[in-house]
């Protein structure tokens, strides 16, 4: 059973460098967050914050704080009402790595208490120093436990080394042993085993991700074997699952990866949820309802996603993307990649769309799309390295582009970060923003 506070890199930056702004005094701050549980494993999605200000310092020390009720009850009472939990930030502005102290100690026993009264919702407690944090965690009527804080779509600092292995020697050459390791412990969460999926997750096996949870109801059909990696004729003319073939694809490549399948939709309510215990999840689905769904995910509940794209038109025009979806990045409702009139289409009984695309009202539902392997294998490869540089750092520590745009015309991929609207009903503070389960969960809208 464990918890963990999930951030923005941006939230946090703004809130450590207002905690750590007075070098001799320590300072304080209340973190709001959305909760989601998942079996005996509660994450809390730090929403926003609000520094306490001079006057309801009661006491400010280089070693001790004393804060007036009026901060509690205040914190208490949004909490009552949205439901959301409460996070106490603190600093140790003169400590190496912080840990909790004695008069921390006695005044969490003081104010929790008394905010559970007003309020019945975890309380988090997180101690910031200039090298790094420790947290900590009181639910009601349960005992205080530890809480480690995790940045979105930053890479995480591998606590060991990998073992030494002769498969993967040349991959540990260029990611270090840390990289390695932090890929080794990935589970990575494919919607849509098709053209674009079966390229990813045959990198992903390649690679020694720990999990794939792969998610397609779809068989295999003649018209997928020029682009579905690892198919065979016998898998159509059998019309055997998609994510089967990726399942024996990965115990053909061999190796330590396990491929779940799960045949359902995205859509589907059973088949989103195996997706919140995922660290990221790659979108390679071809409708744009699944797309709807992976983009309330990924800002509701601080599940990153990096959703994949491709367009070939007849008359030549080809081209492919790759969107990071995470807090701090522009949403595809922002970027107009979703349509909502194609959305309801899609939601449509199959006999609905029908008598709306015969009345002209949209165009091109249920029609294959084109499709070509060698393209589809350039975006499936751009899509994975991005997941390397964001999870092992080996490409650098400057930040990276939401959006890489692929143009087969002249070879080039162009990478572009566009802002997301202030009032995003998905991706901004106003919205369904780390809202996790507070909120109706997207697959139901």
């Amino acid at each position: 059973m464990t918890t963990t506070l999930d951030t923005s890199p941006q939230l946090w930056e703004e809130l450590r460098k207002d905690l750590l702004s007075t070098p001799d005094l320590e300072r304080a701050a209340v973190g709001f967050a959305g909760i989601t549980r998942n079996g005996g494993d509660t994450r809390l999605l730090l929403r926003d914050w609000m520094p306490v200000c001079g006057n309801e310092y009661l006491v400010q020390l280089g070693y001790h704080l004393e804060i007036s009720g009026k901060v509690w009850a205040r914190a208490a009472k949004r909490a009552r009402q949205d439901g959301e939990a409460i996070v106490i930030f603190h600093s140790h502005p003169r400590d190496g790595h912080p840990s909790f102290s004695a008069s921390d100690d006695a005044g969490e026993r003081a104010v929790i208490p008394k905010i559970h009264a007003r309020a019945s919702v975890p309380v988090g407690a997180v101690v910031v120093s200039p090298v790094g944090e420790s947290g900590r965690v009181s639910v009601p009527g349960e005992p205080t436990r530890e809480m480690r804080v995790r940045m979105i779509g930053r890479p995480a600092i591998a606590s060991e080394s990998f073992a030494p292995s002769e498969r993967f020697d040349r991959q540990v050459r260029a990611l270090t042993s840390e990289g390695q390791f932090a890929i080794a412990a990935l589970r990575v969460g494919v919607v849509g085993a098709g053209g674009l999926g079966s390229h990813v997750i045959q990198q992903l096996v390649h690679l020694g991700i720990s999990e794939i949870v792969t998610i397609d109801p779809d068989r295999v059909a003649l018209s997928n074997l020029s682009r579905l990696v690892g198919a065979t004729r016998t898998d159509a003319l059998l019309r055997r699952r998609k994510t089967r073939v990726s399942r024996r694809l990965a115990r053909q490549v061999g190796g330590p990866t396990k491929v779940t399948e799960i045949r359902r939709s995205v859509i589907e309510g059973s088949a989103a949820n195996r997706l919140l215990d995922c660290d990221v999840i790659i979108g390679c689905t071809d409708n744009q309802w699944s797309r709807t769904v992976l983009n309330g995910i990924a800002y509701q509940y601080y599940v990153p996603v990096l959703d994949l794209g491709v367009e070939i038109q007849q008359h030549g025009t080809m081209g492919g993307r790759v969107t990071w979806l995470a807090p701090g990045s522009a949403c595809l409702w922002c970027l107009n990649i979703l349509n909502a009139e194609r959305v309801r289409v899609e939601q449509l009984p199959k006999a609905g769309a029908e008598a709306e695309r015969a009345r002209g009202y949209i165009e091109g539902i249920d029609e294959p799309a084109p499709a070509v392997v060698s393209i589809n294998g350039v975006i499936a490869s751009l899509a994975v390295t991005e997941l390397l540089a964001r999870t092992t750092g080996f490409a650098g520590s400057d930040s990276r582009a939401s959006l890489l745009l692929y143009r087969p015309k002249d070879g080039t991929v162009r990478r572009t970060s566009p802002p997301g609207a202030s009032s995003c009903p998905t991706c901004s503070p106003t919205g369904t923003l780390g809202a996790g389960n507070l909120a109706s969960p997207p697959w139901r809208a």
